[in-house]
């Protein structure tokens, strides 16, 4: 048996190569993930802050504080979810990597973002025409679905599409949905010794209709995440090539008869309500969020 992704990351990291897969799958990961949510440092600026921890202005842009923090943050998270790879995606994992993204950053010491634990109001995806996302109080049975489908995965390209779009509808977090959802997927096909994708902000607009219309076309998102692995596998056959053991199930194996069953069966996530009332609008819930090497403790801002 030869040397898994996880395996082969672990040993450049620890070992300090530089230029390699793990170098260049940091760098990669954490400027289109960031850059995807807003972000305004640029791919060298973030190859800067990872080798030496400065970077340089571009131009009279203005550097903001958040999208540093954030930045280097990714990289941390990147190191932690790739010492954790055979652990269970569960409430602890995910709110272990969204306190990690954000930590140092304003939203930290805003209560009302509840940094570390579940959404405390609701929220809309706004990439995505404000959809609505799953509401506060429904979050914790929504995330329980989606512990489930992430422990039942397999190298299957509609498992692996709705396992990501369930995460992404529910929006579990007031901020980073997208950069802790994209992180556990990526986790979870290291997992299972799959090659996963690397999504990139110049397929920003194929990832987000493939999001948005999944119920009705789930082949958008399925064939986006297909472009986005054999993009990483491309990265794997040119900085470790025949070095790594690594699974892909590149195409449905009867797309026309799972697309007619998805038309008879369309993929919901049931705690979806698809209008809001007033009360649903501005209704808190009481929650507790995760301190890093504390545990979980009770949110400072509770029901209302």
């Amino acid at each position: 048996m030869g040397t898994t992704l996880a395996e082969w990351l672990k040993r450049e990291r620890d070992q300090k190569v530089t230029h390699g897969l793990y170098h260049n799958t940091q760098l990669v990961f954490a400027y289109n993930s960031n850059h995807m949510e807003g972000s305004t440092l640029t791919a060298e600026q973030t190859a800067q802050l990872y080798d030496t921890g400065e970077l340089l202005p571009d131009g009279d842009d203005i550097i903001r504080a958040d999208d540093v923090i954030e930045t280097t943050n990714h990289f941390r998270a990147f190191d932690w979810m790739l010492d954790h790879v055979d652990d269970p995606v569960d409430k602890t994992f995910v709110c272990t990597l969204h306190a990690m993204l954000k930590r140092g950053t304003r939203q930290e010491t805003d209560p009302d973002r509840n940094v570390g634990g579940w959404k405390i109001l609701p929220n809309v995806i706004n990439a995505i025409q404000g959809v609505h996302t799953v509401l506060p109080a429904d979050v914790p049975k929504a995330m329980e679905l989606v512990f489930d489908e992430f422990a039942r995965l397999t190298d299957d390209p509609y498992a692996i599409a709705h396992a990501h779009w369930m995460f992404e509808t529910t929006h579990p977090f007031s901020d980073g949905n997208g950069r802790v959802g994209r992180l556990v997927l990526f986790k979870e096909l290291m997992r299972l010794g799959a090659v996963p994708p690397l999504i990139r902000d110049e397929n920003r607009a194929f990832y987000i209709r493939g999001l948005s219309r999944f119920l009705k076309e789930p082949g958008y998102l399925i064939d986006t995440l297909f472009t986005e692995r054999d993009y990483y596998l491309r990265l794997i056959d040119m900085l470790a090539p025949g070095r790594i053991d690594c699974t892909y199930v590149d195409e449905w194996s009867d797309r026309d008869a799972a697309m007619q069953a998805l038309t008879a069966n369309p993929a919901v996530n049931p705690y979806v309500k698809d209008r809001w009332d007033t009360d649903d609008m501005h209704r808190r819930v009481p929650s507790e969020r995760l301190i890093l090497g504390a545990g979980f403790v009770p949110s400072d801002a509770g029901a209302r």
